[in-house]
C-alpha cells in the first residue's frame, strides 16, 4: 500500500509542477542568477518584508522548493501561508499543493480538508483534486472509498489525473479479482494516454494480498 501511494503521489506532483510557477512579481525581485543555496532564504526576506501579494507568492515559491527537496511539512507549511495571502486561483493552487505536501508527510486527515476544499472552490484543480483525495483513502487503508473517489472521477473525461486514477483503478480491481473492471481499465489508459508513463508500465496484474 505505502509503495502504491507513494507512486501515485510521485506522478501526481509530475503533474502539478506543469504550470505551477509562482506569481511573477516574485522572481522579478530576486537576484539574477541566484544560486539555489541562497534561493530559500531570499524568498523568505520577500514573504517577511514585501505587500501581500508578494509575500503570498514568495511563500508559493519556497512551497515548491521544500515540495521538490522532499521536504513536505516544510512545503505544507508555506504553501499554507501563500493561501492565506493569495486570491482565487493562486489561492486554489497554493492550498493544493498544500494537500499534496501534507499526503507526502503522511498526514492523511491534512491533505484530505485541503483537496476537498479545492474541488469545491476550484473547477480547473477539481480532477487532480479528486485523485488527491483517493491517494488520502490510500494512505488510511479505506479501500472502498478509494474505490468510489475513483469511479467519480472516471464518470468523464478527467484531463491530466486521469492516467494516474486509470492505473490505480485497475490495480484495486485485480486485488478484488474484477477482471472485467480492470481490464476496461487499462484499455482506456492505452486508448486515450499511449504515451503516459502509466500506460508504459502496463504489465502483470498486481497480486492480491494475502489474507
Amino acid at each position: 500500500m505505502r509503495r502504491a501511494t507513494l507512486l501515485l503521489l510521485t506522478a501526481t506532483i509530475t503533474l502539478a509542477a506543469r504550470g505551477a510557477a509562482a506569481p511573477e512579481s516574485v522572481w522579478s525581485r530576486l537576484p539574477r542568477g541566484i544560486p539555489a543555496d541562497s534561493l530559500a532564504p531570499a524568498l523568505r526576506r520577500l514573504e517577511s518584508a514585501g505587500p501581500a501579494d508578494v509575500a503570498g507568492g514568495a511563500a508559493y515559491a519556497l512551497g515548491q522548493f521544500h515540495l521538490a527537496r522532499g521536504e513536505y511539512h516544510l512545503a505544507a507549511t508555506a504553501f499554507g501561508r501563500a493561501a492565506a495571502r493569495l486570491q482565487g486561483i493562486e489561492r486554489a493552487s497554493a492550498r493544493y499543493r498544500q494537500g499534496l505536501a501534507w499526503l507526502g508527510e503522511g498526514e492523511a486527515a491534512r491533505a484530505r480538508a485541503a483537496f476537498e476544499e479545492v474541488a469545491m472552490l476550484s473547477e480547473s484543480h477539481r480532477a487532480l483534486s479528486q485523485l488527491g483525495l483517493a491517494q488520502c483513502y490510500a494512505l488510511t487503508g479505506e479501500t472502498d472509498q478509494e474505490l468510489n473517489v475513483l469511479r467519480r472521477l472516471l464518470d468523464r473525461p478527467a484531463g491530466e489525473a486521469e492516467p494516474a486514477a486509470l492505473a490505480r483503478y485497475a490495480a484495486l480491481c485485480d486485488r478484488q479479482h474484477r477482471t472485467t473492471e480492470a481490464r476496461a481499465a487499462r484499455e482506456r489508459l492505452a486508448q486515450r494516454w499511449p504515451r503516459s508513463f502509466e500506460a508504459a508500465l502496463l504489465g502483470a496484474p498486481e497480486p492480491a494480498p494475502k489474507p
